[in-house]
Order: structure tokens, then sequence, then C-alpha cells
């Protein structure tokens, strides 16, 4: 019995150690990784529209219900040049995070995939340039569908080979930032 209480107060021990550790290194880095996250974010809304001189924020929207999670107006020269949102997909691995830039004239300008968990090969190739490429320069008139051969129309984005459900994903990311994109502009712009 003796033993059996020895052991386990030195487990005590060693799991409450362990934990500190834990504890202070998560809290010396917390600043440092949000600091990283900023950031990228950054980068991804640089990268989507580059023709902008900066981004404000949109703050007063309630995203809780859809896959859009932040807003940003594009300025240039004092006006609003576009938008840019932050919109969380489900792919066959797991979360999406993508970022997609809209112009004024509803135009898609950039489309740039961050953290995700799809399957190295297969799902990250919706990463590639011959996939993104089909939403850049294109206005939908209609919602966007994944198709597996490519079609005629602007709307009809063809799946990345083997990666039909990170594809949809996308697709269906980017159709809900130009859903709210619209809807931003039938409110009144900012």
């Amino acid at each position: 019995m003796r033993d059996i209480i020895k052991h386990g107060f030195i487990l005590f021990v060693v799991c409450a150690t362990v934990t500190l550790a834990l504890a202070f290194t998560y809290s010396a880095t917390k600043e440092r990784i949000d600091e990283r996250i900023l950031e990228e974010e950054q980068k991804a809304r640089e990268r989507v529209m580059n023709f902008v001189d900066h981004f404000e924020e949109i703050e007063d929207m309630d995203f809780s219900l859809g896959m859009v999670s932040k807003v940003f107006n594009g300025i240039k020269d004092s006006e609003i040049a576009g938008r840019v949102f932050l919109v969380e997909g489900k792919g066959y691995g797991g979360k999406i995070q993508i970022t997609v830039g809209i112009d004024n004239e509803g135009r898609i300008t950039g489309v740039n995939i961050g953290d995700n968990s799809e399957t190295p090969g297969l799902g990250t190739k919706i990463t590639h340039n011959d996939f993104l490429s089909q939403f850049i320069d294109i206005t939908p008139k209609e919602p966007l569908v994944v198709v597996k051969n490519p079609g005629s129309k602007d709307e009809e984005i063809d799946a990345a080979s083997g990666a039909t459900v990170s594809s949809k994903a996308v697709v269906d990311a980017v159709q809900a930032a130009l859903d709210v994109n619209r809807e931003i502009e039938e409110i009144g712009g900012d």
C-alpha cells in the first residue's frame, strides 16, 4: 500500500510539473503566435487584393451563422475599392481558411487558401494556381458550381482532380463571400 501511495505521489508531481511547463510555454508564446496569425491574414488580404492602399475591418456585422468570419474594406485613395472576406470552409480533412477578394463591380480579384488539413497530394491541389486561377477576374451572374469537366460558363469551376470535396469547399466559401458582398451592397456599402 505504501508503494502505491509513493508511486502515485511521484506521478502526480511529474504531471503537475509538465502541466506547469506547458502553461508557461503557452503564455510565453501566445502573443507571438497571435502576431504571426495577424501577419498571415494581412499577407493573404494583400494577395487577393493587391491594388489597394490598406484594409479596414467591418466590425459591426454578425457572422455567427455563416461561413464568413471577417470582412475588410479595401481602401484606395480614401475610397472603398472592394472587400476581402475571411471564410472558413469544411473540406475532406477539416477546416480550410480561405481569403476572397471582390472588387466594387462584383469581380473576384483573388482567392487564397490558408491553413488547412487536406490530404497531401490530393486535397492540397486546391492550393495550386491551376485551380485557383479559375476564380480570378470572373463576375458571377449565377451561383458557382463545381463540375468535373470544364464548362463554358464562368460560374462552372472545374474540380481539382481527386479533390472534389475540397474543391466544393472552396467553391462554397467563395460563393458565401459573394453572397455576403451582395448583402453589404444592398444595405448600403460599408
